[in-house]
Protein backbone atom coordinates (compact mmCIF):
# COMPACT_ATOMS: atom_id res chain seq x y z
CA UNK A 1 0.00 0.00 0.00
CA UNK A 2 2.89 2.67 0.54
CA UNK A 3 4.26 2.02 -2.41
CA UNK A 4 1.37 2.34 -4.38
CA UNK A 5 0.87 5.52 -2.91
CA UNK A 6 4.36 6.99 -3.17
CA UNK A 7 4.11 5.43 -6.77
CA UNK A 8 0.80 7.96 -7.23
CA UNK A 9 1.70 10.72 -5.39
CA UNK A 10 5.85 11.51 -5.95
CA UNK A 11 4.65 11.62 -10.50
CA UNK A 12 2.52 14.87 -8.78
CA UNK A 13 5.03 15.87 -6.52
CA UNK A 14 7.38 16.63 -9.95
CA UNK A 15 4.93 18.99 -11.10
CA UNK A 16 5.40 22.77 -10.84
CA UNK A 17 4.12 24.09 -7.85
CA UNK A 18 2.15 26.64 -10.44
CA UNK A 19 0.46 23.26 -11.65
CA UNK A 20 0.13 22.10 -8.14
CA UNK A 21 -2.20 25.16 -7.24
CA UNK A 22 -4.58 24.31 -9.89
CA UNK A 23 -5.04 21.11 -7.98
CA UNK A 24 -5.16 22.68 -4.81
CA UNK A 25 -7.79 25.13 -6.01
CA UNK A 26 -10.16 22.16 -7.85
CA UNK A 27 -9.58 20.64 -4.30
CA UNK A 28 -10.80 24.14 -2.93
CA UNK A 29 -14.03 23.96 -5.14
CA UNK A 30 -14.90 20.35 -4.24
CA UNK A 31 -14.06 20.76 -0.61
CA UNK A 32 -16.05 24.39 0.69
CA UNK A 33 -18.65 24.36 -2.51
CA UNK A 34 -19.22 20.94 -3.26
CA UNK A 35 -19.26 19.01 -0.09
CA UNK A 36 -18.91 21.81 2.67
CA UNK A 37 -15.93 19.36 4.69
CA UNK A 38 -16.74 20.71 8.56
CA UNK A 39 -18.13 24.18 7.38
CA UNK A 40 -20.20 23.96 10.29
CA UNK A 41 -17.31 23.07 12.61
CA UNK A 42 -15.10 25.46 11.08
CA UNK A 43 -17.92 28.39 11.41
CA UNK A 44 -18.72 27.68 15.21
CA UNK A 45 -14.86 27.98 15.91
CA UNK A 46 -14.71 31.62 14.19
CA UNK A 47 -17.92 32.86 15.46
CA UNK A 48 -16.43 32.25 19.17
CA UNK A 49 -13.00 33.01 18.72
CA UNK A 50 -13.81 36.26 16.64
CA UNK A 51 -17.19 37.90 18.02
CA UNK A 52 -16.29 41.18 17.15
CA UNK A 53 -16.29 40.42 13.51
CA UNK A 54 -19.14 40.52 11.34
CA UNK A 55 -20.67 37.48 9.51
CA UNK A 56 -19.63 39.10 6.03
CA UNK A 57 -16.12 39.49 7.65
CA UNK A 58 -15.93 35.34 8.82
CA UNK A 59 -17.29 34.15 5.69
CA UNK A 60 -14.17 35.77 4.32
CA UNK A 61 -11.72 34.22 7.01
CA UNK A 62 -13.57 30.80 6.12
CA UNK A 63 -13.05 30.95 2.69
CA UNK A 64 -9.48 32.22 3.05
CA UNK A 65 -9.06 29.26 5.53
CA UNK A 66 -10.03 27.11 3.05
CA UNK A 67 -7.87 28.03 0.45
CA UNK A 68 -4.95 27.80 3.07
CA UNK A 69 -6.10 24.04 3.94
CA UNK A 70 -6.09 22.89 0.76
CA UNK A 71 -3.04 24.68 -0.59
CA UNK A 72 -1.35 23.31 2.79
CA UNK A 73 -1.37 19.42 1.79
CA UNK A 74 -0.72 19.94 -1.96
CA UNK A 75 2.39 21.69 -0.62
CA UNK A 76 3.15 18.76 1.78
CA UNK A 77 3.04 16.49 -1.57
CA UNK A 78 5.12 18.44 -2.84
CA UNK A 79 8.26 18.07 0.06
CA UNK A 80 8.70 14.67 -1.64
CA UNK A 81 10.98 17.08 -4.65
CA UNK A 82 11.52 20.11 -3.85
CA UNK A 83 15.11 21.24 -3.68
CA UNK A 84 16.47 22.36 -0.60
CA UNK A 85 17.11 25.90 -2.33
CA UNK A 86 13.71 26.30 -2.86
CA UNK A 87 12.67 25.71 0.12
CA UNK A 88 14.77 27.95 1.66
CA UNK A 89 13.68 30.67 -0.35
CA UNK A 90 10.15 29.86 0.46
CA UNK A 91 10.32 29.66 4.12
CA UNK A 92 12.28 32.11 5.61
CA UNK A 93 12.63 33.35 8.99
CA UNK A 94 14.99 34.32 11.81
CA UNK A 95 17.07 31.59 12.44
CA UNK A 96 19.74 33.29 14.65
CA UNK A 97 17.96 32.87 17.78
CA UNK A 98 18.32 28.81 17.43
CA UNK A 99 21.90 29.48 15.63
CA UNK A 100 22.59 31.75 18.87
CA UNK A 101 21.53 28.60 21.58
CA UNK A 102 23.50 26.29 19.58
CA UNK A 103 26.52 28.28 19.69
CA UNK A 104 26.08 29.02 23.50
CA UNK A 105 25.09 24.46 23.85
CA UNK A 106 22.01 24.95 24.88
CA UNK A 107 19.21 22.39 23.54
CA UNK A 108 15.81 24.05 22.69
CA UNK A 109 12.59 23.24 22.98
CA UNK A 110 10.63 24.81 20.29
CA UNK A 111 6.69 25.23 20.88
CA UNK A 112 4.33 25.39 17.65
CA UNK A 113 1.26 25.14 16.57
CA UNK A 114 -0.76 24.27 13.56
CA UNK A 115 -0.46 27.45 11.22
CA UNK A 116 0.39 26.47 8.05
CA UNK A 117 2.53 25.22 6.64
CA UNK A 118 4.06 23.81 9.44
CA UNK A 119 5.31 20.69 7.62
CA UNK A 120 7.61 22.63 4.80
CA UNK A 121 8.81 24.21 8.59
CA UNK A 122 9.81 20.89 10.28
CA UNK A 123 11.77 19.77 6.72
CA UNK A 124 13.96 23.67 6.67
CA UNK A 125 14.60 23.65 10.02
CA UNK A 126 17.11 20.76 9.61
CA UNK A 127 18.85 22.86 6.83
CA UNK A 128 19.55 25.55 8.80
CA UNK A 129 20.36 25.27 12.26
CA UNK A 130 23.54 23.65 14.27
CA UNK A 131 21.71 21.27 16.30
CA UNK A 132 20.23 18.10 15.56
CA UNK A 133 16.16 18.38 14.55
CA UNK A 134 13.97 16.50 16.09
CA UNK A 135 10.22 16.43 16.04
CA UNK A 136 7.13 15.23 18.61
CA UNK A 137 4.28 13.27 16.52
CA UNK A 138 1.13 11.24 16.62
CA UNK A 139 1.48 8.15 14.17
CA UNK A 140 -1.17 8.43 11.42
CA UNK A 141 -3.87 5.17 11.98
CA UNK A 142 -3.10 4.35 8.70
CA UNK A 143 0.18 2.64 8.49
CA UNK A 144 0.56 3.44 4.49
CA UNK A 145 0.04 6.83 5.21
CA UNK A 146 2.40 7.52 8.65
CA UNK A 147 5.48 5.77 6.55
CA UNK A 148 4.90 8.16 3.28
CA UNK A 149 5.09 11.09 6.49
CA UNK A 150 7.32 10.30 8.20
CA UNK A 151 9.84 10.07 4.63
CA UNK A 152 8.61 13.62 4.15
CA UNK A 153 9.66 14.69 7.25
CA UNK A 154 12.97 13.01 8.38
CA UNK A 155 14.40 13.72 4.18
CA UNK A 156 16.61 16.35 5.66
CA UNK A 157 17.92 14.95 8.42
CA UNK A 158 14.99 15.15 11.31
CA UNK A 159 14.28 13.24 13.66
CA UNK A 160 11.12 11.68 14.46
CA UNK A 161 10.40 11.17 17.96
CA UNK A 162 6.60 9.33 18.43
CA UNK A 163 4.26 9.77 21.29
CA UNK A 164 3.90 6.42 21.49
CA UNK A 165 7.81 5.64 21.99
CA UNK A 166 8.60 8.92 24.26
CA UNK A 167 11.09 6.81 26.29
CA UNK A 168 13.32 5.72 23.57
CA UNK A 169 12.40 8.32 21.11
CA UNK A 170 14.01 11.15 24.69
CA UNK A 171 16.87 8.25 25.20
CA UNK A 172 18.21 8.74 21.61
CA UNK A 173 17.93 12.57 21.71
CA UNK A 174 20.54 12.65 24.99
CA UNK A 175 23.32 11.38 22.62
CA UNK A 176 23.23 14.84 20.23
CA UNK A 177 22.74 18.61 21.01
CA UNK A 178 19.33 18.99 19.86
CA UNK A 179 16.14 21.34 19.11
CA UNK A 180 12.76 19.55 19.63
CA UNK A 181 9.62 20.85 17.92
CA UNK A 182 6.26 19.74 19.93
CA UNK A 183 3.28 21.42 18.71
CA UNK A 184 1.11 21.95 21.76
CA UNK A 185 -2.35 23.22 20.17
CA UNK A 186 -3.96 19.54 19.73
CA UNK A 187 -6.97 18.59 21.77
CA UNK A 188 -5.29 15.99 24.28
CA UNK A 189 -7.46 13.06 24.60
CA UNK A 190 -7.19 12.65 28.59
CA UNK A 191 -8.81 16.13 29.93
CA UNK A 192 -8.23 15.08 33.49
CA UNK A 193 -4.96 15.77 33.22
CA UNK A 194 -4.95 18.87 30.90
CA UNK A 195 -4.16 22.19 31.65
CA UNK A 196 -7.62 24.22 31.26
CA UNK A 197 -6.59 27.88 29.86
CA UNK A 198 -9.03 30.42 28.74
CA UNK A 199 -8.19 30.22 24.31
CA UNK A 200 -10.09 32.87 21.99
CA UNK A 201 -12.93 33.01 24.38
CA UNK A 202 -13.13 29.57 25.37
CA UNK A 203 -11.74 27.68 27.90
CA UNK A 204 -9.84 24.43 26.54
CA UNK A 205 -7.45 21.83 27.66
CA UNK A 206 -3.86 21.73 27.17
CA UNK A 207 -1.36 19.25 27.08
CA UNK A 208 1.17 19.99 30.21
CA UNK A 209 3.72 17.87 28.74
CA UNK A 210 5.72 20.29 26.65
CA UNK A 211 6.03 22.74 29.78
CA UNK A 212 7.28 19.36 31.90
CA UNK A 213 9.20 18.07 29.67
CA UNK A 214 11.40 21.18 28.94
CA UNK A 215 11.90 21.63 32.63
CA UNK A 216 13.37 18.48 32.93
CA UNK A 217 15.60 18.94 30.00
CA UNK A 218 16.55 22.40 31.72
CA UNK A 219 16.14 23.53 28.07
CA UNK A 220 15.80 27.15 26.45
CA UNK A 221 12.09 27.34 25.31
CA UNK A 222 11.10 28.91 21.71
CA UNK A 223 7.83 29.81 20.47
CA UNK A 224 7.23 29.68 16.95
CA UNK A 225 4.78 31.95 14.55
CA UNK A 226 4.16 31.22 11.02
CA UNK A 227 2.69 33.84 8.45
CA UNK A 228 1.44 33.15 5.24
CA UNK A 229 3.11 35.83 3.25
CA UNK A 230 1.54 35.28 -0.06
CA UNK A 231 0.58 31.65 -1.87
CA UNK A 232 3.90 29.10 -1.53
CA UNK A 233 5.63 31.82 0.71
CA UNK A 234 6.20 31.89 4.64
CA UNK A 235 8.47 33.58 6.91
CA UNK A 236 8.09 32.64 10.82
CA UNK A 237 9.23 34.33 13.65
CA UNK A 238 10.97 32.69 16.75
CA UNK A 239 10.72 34.56 20.22
CA UNK A 240 13.04 33.44 22.69
CA UNK A 241 11.07 32.91 26.13
CA UNK A 242 13.39 31.23 28.63
CA UNK A 243 17.10 30.24 28.78
CA UNK A 244 15.90 27.48 31.32
CA UNK A 245 12.56 26.27 31.62
CA UNK A 246 13.36 24.42 35.00
CA UNK A 247 13.54 28.24 36.45
CA UNK A 248 10.14 29.18 35.51
CA UNK A 249 7.20 29.13 37.68
CA UNK A 250 4.61 26.56 37.30
CA UNK A 251 1.84 27.46 34.21
CA UNK A 252 4.20 30.07 33.42
CA UNK A 253 5.52 28.68 29.92
CA UNK A 254 1.94 27.12 29.01
CA UNK A 255 -0.01 30.24 29.78
CA UNK A 256 2.76 32.17 27.66
CA UNK A 257 2.60 29.97 24.85
CA UNK A 258 -1.65 30.17 24.30
CA UNK A 259 -0.75 33.95 24.56
CA UNK A 260 1.46 33.83 22.14
CA UNK A 261 -0.50 31.93 19.54
CA UNK A 262 -3.72 34.41 20.63
CA UNK A 263 -1.88 36.55 19.15
CA UNK A 264 -0.83 34.47 15.77
CA UNK A 265 -4.70 33.58 15.13
CA UNK A 266 -5.41 37.77 15.67
CA UNK A 267 -2.39 38.03 13.06
CA UNK A 268 -3.51 36.00 10.17
CA UNK A 269 -7.19 34.32 11.12
CA UNK A 270 -7.51 31.98 8.41
CA UNK A 271 -3.91 30.21 8.47
CA UNK A 272 -4.81 27.67 11.62
CA UNK A 273 -6.58 24.50 11.44
CA UNK A 274 -10.17 25.55 12.38
CA UNK A 275 -11.55 22.37 11.01
CA UNK A 276 -9.61 20.82 14.55
CA UNK A 277 -12.34 20.70 17.03
CA UNK A 278 -10.21 22.25 19.67
CA UNK A 279 -12.97 23.22 21.76
CA UNK A 280 -15.70 20.13 21.78
CA UNK A 281 -14.49 19.15 25.75
CA UNK A 282 -15.92 20.93 29.04
CA UNK A 283 -14.68 20.84 31.82
CA UNK A 284 -16.33 19.34 34.95
CA UNK A 285 -15.34 21.51 37.41
CA UNK A 286 -14.39 25.01 36.41
CA UNK A 287 -11.92 26.35 38.97
CA UNK A 288 -9.50 28.49 37.71
CA UNK A 289 -8.66 30.86 35.69
CA UNK A 290 -5.39 31.92 33.28
CA UNK A 291 -2.54 33.09 35.61
CA UNK A 292 0.94 34.17 34.25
Amino acid sequence: MYYLLLGILYPIALLPLRVLYLISDLGFFFLYHVFGYRKDIVWDNLRHAFPQKTEAELHVIRKRFYRSFCDQWIETIKLLTISEESLNKRMTGNWDVIQQLGKEGKNTYLIACHTFNWEWTNVAFPLNIPQQYACVYLPLTNKAFDRLMIRIRTRTGAWMVSMKALKSGFAKLKTAQHTLTLAADQNPAVTEVAEWIPFMNREAPFFRGPEQMAKRAKAAVVFIGIKKVRRGYYQFHLSTFCDDASLTAPGEILNAYVGFVEGQLQSQPENWLWTHRRWKHIRKHPTSERTG
